[in-house]
Order: structure tokens, then sequence, then C-alpha cells
């Protein structure tokens, strides 16, 4: 177990982008980690795999029960909602949502905060701007009450990512990473391996983090690669994740951190 009072707070845009960090939320909050979850949407536009699931009126609330299942799966008791329109995130006035995301932090007093890097996974427009704001509200959180709390800057904030090398090994199973975003196709293209910081060994999680993926079972139909990608490979891509510090004022330790919270304790 950890040592009481550690907080992570983890910013995304959808239901589902929990994933992109499963393992590790996981991990924390199975060792006594506060973690606190922030969707900025309910994910209301998405794909439906199956009709009999949702329609287009009802998405958003069936996607919002889906994350609840994929926290009771990672173990995370507290869920947020943002409440922004899924597909808009860009348009949404950055000061309203940083003082949405502040008064957040403020309330769970984190020392990790992760979102989505600047690239956006693979250029999601949402996914780039939730990383925008969550930037701009760390920066925030840290010169105002943050700043009272923990004076030399004690918490960090990390980007997920995704290394090209990964994506590609991913990539040669499915042959291909492309996503359709209204009519556009995106692709996965992962980050270059220099900007990654710290790698979690999340292998005796990875059940969690698949259960969890599964819960969004509107978004990851009997087609999906996830779901026809042989289960090997996937487990093996799935046991680690990876992150890329993005602000800190804790003395970095040499070489590549394992842990999130290294020089907070």
């Amino acid at each position: 177990m950890r040592e009481k009072g550690l907080s992570l707070l983890a910013i995304f845009a959808h239901p589902d982008d929990e994933g992109a960090a499963g393992g590790t939320l996981a991990k924390f909050a199975s060792q006594g980690v506060k973690v606190t979850l922030v969707c900025a949407t309910h994910g209301e536009a998405g794909q439906i795999s199956d009709p009999q699931l949702a329609t287009p009126e009802t998405l958003g609330e069936v996607r919002e029960e889906e994350l609840r299942c994929a926290c009771r799966a990672l173990g995370i008791e507290d869920l947020r909602f943002l409440g922004f329109r899924d597909g808009r995130l860009a348009a949404v006035d950055p000061q309203e949502a940083g003082e949405k995301i502040v008064k957040t932090m403020r309330e769970v007093d984190p020392q990790v905060v992760i979102t989505w890097g600047p690239e956006g996974g693979y250029g999601h427009p949402d996914h780039v701007a939730i990383s925008l704001f969550a930037t701009s509200a760390f920066d925030s959180f840290l010169e105002g009450e943050g700043r009272e709390k923990r004076p030399h800057g004690r918490a960090k904030l990390y980007y997920t990512a995704f290394p090209k090398s990964q994506i590609d090994i991913l990539r040669s199973h499915l042959g291909g990473l492309k996503i359709e975003l209204s009519g556009e196709e995106l692709e996965f293209t992962g980050v270059d391996e220099r900007l990654i910081t710290t790698v979690i060994d999340v292998r005796p999680y990875v059940d969690q983090k698949m259960t969890a993926l599964f819960c969004h079972r509107t978004q990851f139909g009997p087609q999906s690669s996830m779901v026809k990608m042989p289960q090997k490979p996937l487990r093996e891509f799935m046991g680690w994740e990876y992150f890329r510090l993005a602000r800190s004022r804790v003395l970095p330790l040499e070489g590549m951190e394992s842990d999130l919270f290294s020089g907070l304790h």
C-alpha cells in the first residue's frame, strides 16, 4: 500500500479514453491512491456497434453507464463529468473549461495529473482540446491555491504516450490503425520514443484493463480490431503503459521513471 493522502487525477475527453492509462489507474487504485477520473463529455457523438445497445438519442446515457462499468473494473470510485458536447470541445471557451478543471483540482488536490498528449493520440480534436485545457488548468492550479499547498511545486503532469515502435507492432497485427472520425481517416502513429520519460509495468492489471475496455460495448463490437486481434500480442501490448512528463518542479530521476509518484513521497 502507498502512504495515505496520495491523489491522482486523470482527465480525458470521452468514455473509453481512460483505456489509454487503464492499467496505471488500476495499479494505483489497488495501492490505495485516491484516483479521480474526469470525463469532459458523455461521448454522445460516438459510434454504435450494435443498434440494440443504444440510439443516437440515448448514446450519451448509455456511454455514461459504460464508463461507470469501466471504473468499477479499474477500482475508480470518483468519476466526474464536465458536461461538454462530444465532438465540440475545440469550440469550448478555454476559460470555462479551465475553471471547471481547476475546481476539481482544488477539491481532490492531486500530486499526479494524467491527460492526453498534445497530439491527442491520433489527432482527435477533442483529445487535443482536453490536453490544452488540462495543461492550462494544471499551471493555474500550481500558481494559485496549489502553490500555497505545495510552494515547491510538488505535483506532476503527465501526457499519455504510445511509442512509435509499439504502434508499428500493433499495426502489423491489425493491418493498419486508421480511425474514421466524421468521414475523415486519422492515423494512430505514436510518438517519438525520445519524448517518453516514464514506463509503467501493468502486466498484473491486464485482465482488469481488458474488462474495463470491453465495458464500452457500443464502441468495441464483435468486428472491432481489439476483438479480432490475437490475444497474446494484444496482452503484451497492454502490459506496459507509457507517459511523457510535461510539468514538474520535482527533481527528475536519472534514466526512465517506473513510477508516476517518484520524487513525491
